[in-house]
C-alpha cells in the first residue's frame, strides 16, 4: 500500500506528474484511507496555488492540469467542488479558443470566463460576417499586396522585420488560434507533396482564408513592421483603401533614428545541443518582440561567410552581449576552442580593460553551478540566473531592464536636511 509520505515528498519536490500517477494507481486505496484522502486533498490545494506561478504557455504544467481534470471527470479520483472549480477556471485561462470557452461555460459568473466566452463569440461573429460576405467580389489587389508584404519582411539582415516561417505562422495562429504550428503545417505540406518554400507557402496560407481573416493577419504583420519601415507599410495600407493620415507618414530620417533608437544584442552561446540551441532561439525571438535587435548566429550565419568576421563586427556593433554560461560553453571558453573561445577571447580583452566599468557584458546561467558553468575571471561579475523556466518571466525581466538600463529600484534624490529644532 502507499505511503502517504511519498505524496508530501514529491509534494515539496513539485513533482506535480508524479503525483498524478499515484492518484491513477491508487485511487482505491486512497478512497478508503483517510491519511491517503488528506494527502491528496493536500497536493490539491497546494498544486493550484503553486500553478499560478507557472508561466501560462507551461506545457508541462497544463498537462498536469488537463491530466487531473480528466481523473475527475473519469471518476479515477474525486476533486473537491472548490478545487474542481479552481482548476477549470485555470485550464480556462490556459487553452486555446474553442478549448478555453468550453470550460469557461462551467462557470459562466466568474469574471474570467464572462470575458473568455464574450472574447470567443465576438470572434465567432466576426468569422460569420466575414463568411456571409465572402460571396462578394474583393476590391483589393492582394497579389500586389502580397508581393509588397513579402519584400516587406523578407530581409534576413534585418531581424526586426524578418519573418521566418516559425515567426510568420506565429503571428497567424495570434489571429486563428487552431492553424498548426510551423513543425505541424510542413509537416502536411510535405505529405500533400506541395512546396515548403516561404514565398509559396505564406501565400498559400493567406489565400486559403476568408478575406477579413486575411486583412486582420496583414494588419498583425505590418503593424509590427511599420516602426522600421513606414513608408513601405504606407503603401500597403493604401492598395487596401485604408485611409492614410499625414501625421502616420514617418519620414527615412526619423525612420533611422528610431531605428538607432533600439539596443543591440549580441548573444554568445554554445550549441550544447538541440534543447538549448531552441531555448537560445526562443529568448533571441522574445527580445525582438520587445525591440531589441537581436545579433545571433542562427539569423545572420550561412554558407561561405567568414566567421571570426562576424564575431568581430557583432562584439564591436552591440551595445550589449548577453553570455548563456553552460558546462559546455565554459569548457569551450578555457580551451579557447571553436567559435565560443574566439567570442571570449576578444570579450576578455575589454572585459579586462574595464574591469570596474563593465556595463557592456551580461552574464547570463542557463544550466550548473556557477563553477563549473562560468570561467574564473568571469565569476566576479554578477550574473542572471534563467535556470529554472518556471520563473523566466521574473528573470526575463530583469534582463530586459538591463539592456534598457531601466533598473526596478531607483535610488531617490538626497533631499535637504531635516530641522532638528
Amino acid at each position: 500500500m502507499i505511503n502517504p509520505e511519498e505524496i508530501y515528498q514529491l509534494l515539496q519536490k513539485e513533482q506535480w506528474s508524479n503525483i498524478i500517477d499515484i492518484l491513477h494507481k491508487n485511487k482505491n486505496e486512497i478512497a478508503n484511507e483517510p491519511s491517503l484522502i488528506n494527502a491528496a486533498q493536500t497536493f490539491e490545494t497546494v498544486f493550484l496555488q503553486k500553478v499560478r506561478e507557472y508561466p501560462k504557455d507551461n506545457k508541462d504544467i497544463n498537462g498536469v492540469l488537463g491530466l487531473l481534470y480528466v481523473l475527475h471527470h473519469g471518476k479515477f479520483y474525486k476533486l473537491t467542488e472548490t478545487n474542481l472549480k479552481k482548476l477549470t477556471i485555470e485550464l480556462a485561462e490556459r487553452s486555446p479558443f474553442k478549448e478555453a470557452y468550453n470550460y469557461a461555460k462551467q462557470y459562466p459568473d466568474e469574471e474570467i470566463c464572462k470575458e473568455i466566452i464574450t472574447n470567443y463569440e465576438s470572434i465567432v461573429n466576426e468569422i460569420e460576417e466575414a463568411r456571409a460576405i465572402s460571396h462578394s467580389k474583393s476590391t483589393i489587389n492582394w497579389i500586389e499586396v502580397y508581393n509588397r508584404l513579402f519584400e516587406l519582411i523578407n530581409n534576413p539582415e534585418d531581424v526586426a522585420t524578418y519573418f521566418s516561417g516559425p515567426r510568420f505562422i506565429n503571428a497567424v495562429r495570434e489571429i486563428l488560434p487552431y492553424h498548426p504550428d510551423y513543425s505541424q503545417y510542413i509537416q502536411l505540406r510535405g505529405q500533400e507533396g506541395k512546396s515548403t518554400s516561404r514565398r509559396i507557402f505564406y501565400y498559400d496560407i493567406l489565400m486559403d482564408i476568408d478575406e477579413l481573416t486575411r486583412i486582420r493577419i496583414v494588419d498583425k504583420i505590418t503593424s509590427i513592421v511599420k516602426p522600421f519601415l513606414p513608408e513601405k507599410v504606407q503603401a500597403i495600407d493604401m492598395i487596401m483603401g485604408k485611409k492614410v493620415i499625414d501625421n502616420d507618414v514617418i519620414s527615412a530620417t526619423k525612420t533611422e533614428s528610431q531605428a538607432d533608437s533600439n539596443p543591440v544584442v549580441f548573444i554568445s552561446y554554445s550549441w550544447d545541443d538541440e534543447a538549448h540551441k531552441e531555448w537560445v532561439l526562443n529568448l533571441a525571438n522574445k527580445l525582438t518582440t520587445d525591440g531589441v535587435k537581436v545579433i545571433l548566429d542562427r539569423y545572420s550565419l550561412t554558407a561561405g561567410k567568414s566567421v571570426p568576421f562576424f564575431i568581430e563586427q557583432s562584439i564591436s556593433q552591440a551595445h550589449k552581449i548577453l553570455i548563456i554560461f553552460t558546462p559546455n560553453y565554459k569548457l569551450k571558453a578555457d580551451k579557447r576552442a571553436g567559435g565560443v573561445g574566439y567570442e571570449y577571447s576578444i570579450m576578455n580583452i575589454d572585459l579586462y580593460k574595464n574591469q570596474t566599468t563593465n556595463e557592456k557584458i551580461i552574464p547570463v546561467l542557463r544550466t550548473g553551478e556557477m563553477k563549473e558553468s562560468i570561467p574564473e575571471f568571469m565569476q566576479q561579475f554578477i550574473h542572471l540566473d534563467l535556470r529554472k523556466d518556471e520563473n523566466f518571466h521574473i528573470s526575463y525581466s530583469d534582463l530586459i531592464r538591463e539592456i534598457y538600463n531601466e533598473p526596478a529600484i531607483i535610488q531617490p534624490e538626497i533631499g535637504n536636511k531635516p530641522n532638528f529644532n
